[in-house]
């Protein structure tokens, strides 16, 4: 068993959305255009918020888009109420967390959340949106076939190849698959 303990000052919880537009297979990045880097929207949760509003929140405040989380048939080690089978697919989907990365910057822990949301690539992107002075980015919807290519960052791809193999219903070994197919 590997532990380890962080208190309040020493971690930050942080949550991010794959977000698909399922009838145009895109996928919804950010392009920063200080550094050149092109990853996923997310962002730090505020304070009594919930992880998935968090996510949904991040995705609108760095992108301009409104999206929701949208369910997927996931293996899972979180537990059905009354179900101790840890390794089952939710029957009919869940919005729960996709995956999970940790980075320590700093001697400080971030911990992510990722979640998979919809979007409409055709939507009218909002603006003004509360997008930090220092967050200089432009959202950029991305085909499936090229944001992995596209995306800086392993992590970013990795996540994101999962969420697409999904949403196209392939297996490969995952026990992953959307609940509405593009």
């Amino acid at each position: 068993m590997n532990r380890s303990l962080h208190l309040s000052e020493s971690f930050v919880i942080s949550c991010g959305t794959v977000t698909l537009d399922i009838d145009r297979s895109k996928v919804l990045v950010i392009y920063l255009r200080k550094t050149g880097e092109y990853c996923l929207p997310k962002g730090r949760k505020d304070v009594g918020e919930q992880l998935e509003a968090t996510a949904v929140r991040e995705t609108y405040e760095e992108t301009g888009y409104i999206v929701e989380l949208l369910p997927l048939q996931l293996t899972t080690l979180a537990t059905l109420h009354g179900n101790d089978d840890v390794r089952s697919a939710i029957p009919g989907g869940t919005t729960e967390p996709v995956a999970v990365t940790q980075r320590t910057t700093e001697g400080v822990l971030k911990i992510i959340f990722w979640y998979v949301a919809r979007g409409d690539s055709c939507a009218i992107r909002q603006m003004n949106t509360t997008e930090q002075d220092d967050e200089d980015f432009d959202a950029v919807w991305c085909p499936m076939d090229e944001v992995v290519r596209l995306l800086t960052f392993h992590d970013d791809k990795t996540i994101t190849a999962r969420v697409i193999e999904a949403a196209r219903g392939g297996g490969g070994g995952s026990q992953t698959h959307c609940a509405v197919s593009i």
